[in-house]
């Protein structure tokens, strides 16, 4: 999708594109007044701008949250039941408070001054980094899991809605950034069924794939941050069938295991003991 930029404007997500409105991301700016304090440039008439970014779950549809603002999520964060989850409207990416007055030593006369910004998604991590909203939806009474990847700049003055998925299987998690199961039906999922054990692991994992497996299996353990680790082709195969994977030469660590096969594509995320 082409990405979208909001400025004093409403962005109407619909997450599955059946359409219904399933969150509403709201940016706005006005000319608030100063606090009309001592001092010329302290009085009512002058303005400072303020600006803020919330989003608005519509009907039971709900947003990751912590401490009362939308949460930034990084790329590869699991989104699942697991997270705690608000469906309260006009949820606060960023917002900017009202100007305030004060007394500048330097020059010896009081200024109106910006308004201090609170929030999770502050001082434009977004813009150099991926950083992701986690959504959870309903459709037809069953719950999806989802995310939305937003830029918003340090000023709040506007966000860019750069892309978005969620995963196809109800009541199943998805990867922030990972795009693997969106696009397929469920009844149609060759990867549904995929059981990944031990996990946490320390030498070696099963990979067992379900029946209507038949192409070439091709895996690769990432890091985190998405960088190529180990990346291995396992010769066609008709499932169900169980692949093991020798991972004995990896740090401790958390890493995602991605599968592809058959045009379709799983993400999990793994630990090395």
């Amino acid at each position: 999708m082409p990405a979208y930029t909001g400025a004093n404007d409403t962005c109407s997500l619909d997450l599955d594109n059946d359409g219904n409105i399933d969150f509403l991301i709201v940016q706005r700016t006005i000319n608030a007044p100063c606090p009309n304090g001592p001092g010329l440039n302290c009085v009512a008439t002058n303005t400072r701008p303020r600006s803020w970014v919330k989003i608005t779950p519509q009907g039971t549809n709900a947003v990751v949250n912590a401490a009362s603002f939308a949460s930034q999520l990084p790329a590869w964060q699991a989104i699942d039941p697991a997270l705690s989850w608000n469906n309260a409207g006009a949820q606060v990416l960023m917002t900017q408070g009202s100007p305030t007055c004060v007394f500048a030593q330097f020059g010896g006369q009081w200024v109106c001054n910006l308004g201090s910004f609170t929030g999770a998604w502050l001082g434009g991590a977004s813009v150099d980094s991926p950083m992701f909203l986690g959504l959870q939806f309903d459709i037809a009474g069953s719950t999806f899991y989802g995310w939305a990847r937003l830029s918003i700049p340090s000023n709040g003055t506007s966000f860019t809605l750069k892309d978005y998925a969620y995963n196809s299987v109800p009541g199943e998690g998805i990867l922030a950034g990972d795009e693997g199961s969106i696009t397929t039906g469920i009844t149609s999922s060759t990867l549904r069924g995929m059981q990944v054990s031990p996990n946490p692991f320390t030498s070696t994992l099963s990979i067992s794939l379900p029946t209507g497996t038949t192409g070439a299996v091709t895996y690769r353990v990432l890091s985190v941050q998405g960088q190529a680790v180990i990346t291995r082709t396992v010769a066609a195969t008709s499932g169900p069938c169980s692949i093991t994977l020798d991972l004995a030469s990896l740090a401790p660590g958390t890493y995602l295991l991605e599968i592809e096969t058959d045009g379709e594509r799983m993400v999990r995320k793994v630990v090395k003991e």
